[in-house]
């Protein structure tokens, strides 16, 4: 023997194994840290529009450049997928109407303009110059884009609207183009400035961005200055909101407040149950409601807004400074010579249109066989009754597996939850009472990769369980739908405060935010401060780590929720982030 140990071949294999394996575990221990996975691709799914013959696109705009509109792929339970339609109603011919004139431009007018290709309106101050540019991520209707957004090359489109750039300049610190879509509002308000034609903002009313001087469309007259972003910005007296998807929004329109109000009672009984949390959470939402008719309203950040017509006439005249039946008036004025169209500039017509008769006669309309039945419908109607039945039409998003990628041909798949995301999905928590181990269910859960987990409580704010009352469209009638929003009111951390009220929703409250569609947005919380799912996680209740007696009133309603999140194991967190990036 000569001291030296002599290694078999099958030994130094095994060895190499146990190596590799041991390396790999220490590889795996490393990416315990939980990361949120990011957008699902939006891929290139059949495209589809209005019917078109030559250069007709729609019957109101027919000049107006071919629209975009990308289908993500339907999920197993029932959902369309974002850009498709909902039904198979007699409105769905006019969804696809709508659906085009819901990306046509504003231009500062006057009406004859609409010949090519855009409509009159815009200003004399806004924030962008369509609908689309606001929604359209993964595709129309959506949120915020950037640069892998179909029809969006240079990301945030509000960046190559500026008139000038100076004015650009003026709103660099918080308009970007890899950054999103955003409105401002002073929350202390602006007294303007009338020897330069700069107009007041009210306290917490929206500064617009831009104003149409250096347009070469502004009438030569018209004398108006931009708001003085950069002092509002140094006396940090300036918020930011960005925008809400508008998929699944008739659900939304068509739920009777009666199955909201239950719905928000069993979110409280269960979160205030300590049989169910010890400690109790503390959640205790309530609504915005309506000062003409005291019913719920359920749209916009702070669920300002009553119904689709009533959202999409507020969000023509405060974003884009288009007056129309809803909102008659012009928000800003200048020196009064910056708006040349008769007011209402947006309104239902009784063709022959006199602005416009080479796109108004009787033939055009009635006989012209690409328009039918629904173009006549999209054409008569008022651009604000486009955008809402566009909007009330959207199918709501599917629930695709976070890792659902692209197959060869780059279009979108949709696979079903694996068994980290069904992990999360307990974690969540649910109130469907048809899912077995619901909070809701008499039924145990069963399911060895989650009977185990105890939900945290994210789904009493976020409600996965609501249903529509009748409609005369079938698709929308009676319907149970999963939107992970109660549409209530609840008081958030105060780092998210943002000095605004509207209606009865103070400075510190927001609407649950619906997560259908959560898995392909881009950017998180009303003011699109990050873009990392766990930051916006943790950012509902920061630095009160694991234990229950950090919460104070100041962290809002969702802190004890935040201090289970912060308890669970990494892989538990990874989870709910994975379940999370599936809506």
């Amino acid at each position: 023997m000569n001291g030296k140990v002599t290694l078999m071949p099958g030994f130094r294999v095994v060895v190499a194994l146990l190596t590799v394996m041991l390396l790999g575990g220490i590889l795996q221990g490393q990416t315990l840290t939980p990361t949120d996975p990011g957008p699902r691709p939006v891929g290139n799914n059949n495209p589809f529009c209005p019917p078109t013959s030559g250069a007709i696109q729609s019957a109101k705009f027919p000049t107006a450049p071919p629209c975009i509109d990308t289908v993500q792929p339907p999920d197993t339970m029932g959902d369309a997928g974002a850009g498709n339609v909902v039904g198979n109603s007699n409105l769905a011919g006019f969804w696809f109407q709508a659906l085009a004139v819901f990306e046509v431009k504003a231009n500062v007018g006057p009406s004859p303009q609409t010949g090519a290709g855009t409509f009159p309106g815009l200003g004399p101050s806004f924030n962008a110059v369509s609908c689309f540019q606001c929604h359209s991520q993964p595709t129309v209707g959506g949120s915020s884009p950037n640069k892998n957004t179909p029809g969006f090359p240079n990301g945030n489109p509000q960046v190559g609207d500026a008139p000038t750039a100076a004015q650009l300049q003026a709103v660099s610190s918080f308009v970007t183009a890899t950054g999103p879509v955003r409105e401002a509002r002073f929350p202390n308000g602006s007294p303007g400035d009338d020897t330069i034609f700069r107009d007041p903002v009210a306290a917490g009313s929206v500064a617009n961005l831009f104003v149409i001087k250096g347009r070469p469309d502004a009438p030569a007259n018209c004398q108006i200055a931009q708001e003085d972003f950069p002092t509002q910005v140094a006396n940090h007296n300036i918020i930011f909101r960005i925008p809400i998807p508008t998929f699944g929004e008739g659900f939304v329109e068509n739920t009777a407040d009666d199955n909201l109000e239950g719905n928000l009672a069993t979110e409280d009984a269960i979160a205030n149950n300590p049989n169910f949390f010890n400690p109790v959470l503390s959640i205790q939402g309530a609504f915005n409601i309506s000062g003409n008719d005291q019913t719920i309203t359920r749209f916009g950040w702070k669920a300002q807004n009553k119904s689709m017509l009533v959202f999409a006439g507020e969000a023509s005249n405060v974003e884009m400074g288009v007056t129309n039946e809803n909102f008659t008036n012009e928000r800003t004025d200048g020196n009064g010579q910056c708006s040349p169209n008769p007011e209402p500039e947006d309104q239902v017509i009784v063709p022959p249109d006199p602005t416009d008769p080479n796109l108004r006669t009787i033939p055009t309309i009635f006989n012209n066989p690409n328009f039918g039945a629904s173009g006549v419908a999209s054409d008569i109607s008022s651009d604000i009754e486009n955008f809402a039945v566009f909007m009330r039409l959207n199918a709501s998003p599917s629930q695709c597996n976070y890792n659902s990628g692209l197959d060869a041909n780059g279009k979108a798949v949709c696979k079903a939850l694996d068994a980290s995301a069904q992990r999360g999905a307990k974690v969540f928590g649910s109130l469907d009472p048809s899912v077995a181990g619901s909070l809701t269910s008499s039924s145990p859960d069963t399911n060895p990769n989650t009977s185990a987990i105890k939900p945290i409580g994210c789904v009493l704010c976020h409600s996965n369980f609501l249903q529509t009352t009748t409609s005369a469209t079938p698709a929308l009638n009676n319907a149970v739908f999963h939107p992970f929003s109660d549409f209530a009111l609840h008081t958030m951390d105060s780092s998210l405060s943002d000095g605004v009220t509207q209606g009865n929703a103070g400075p510190a409250q927001f609407r649950s935010a619906p997560l259908w569609g959560l898995g392909q947005r881009l950017f998180f919380l009303h003011d699109g401060r990050t873009d990392n799912l766990l930051t916006a996680i943790k950012d509902h209740a920061p630095n009160v780590g694991t234990s229950p007696a950090n919460c104070l009133p100041s962290n809002g309603e969702a802190c004890q929720v935040i201090v289970l999140f912060n308890k669970l194991s990494p892989s538990l967190q990874q989870d709910l982030l994975n379940f999370l990036r599936s809506l």
